[in-house]
């Protein structure tokens, strides 16, 4: 597997989770879980710059 594989896998699953927590946490959790889900995304969404080939 390779790492922008499990960089995907792994940023969907933060994202997963992020989601329930604002789903069964409510409005309160939203001011925290908005940012943090941003910077999740932004951070997945960087195309890798290095390859071996």
């Amino acid at each position: 597997m390779s790492v922008e594989a499990k960089k995907g896998y792994g940023s969907t699953l933060v994202l997963l989770l992020l989601g329930l927590l604002a789903f069964y946490g409510g409005s309160a959790w939203l001011l925290v879980l908005i940012p943090a889900a941003v910077l999740v995304w932004r951070a997945a969404g960087e195309p890798a710059r290095r390859s071996r080939n």
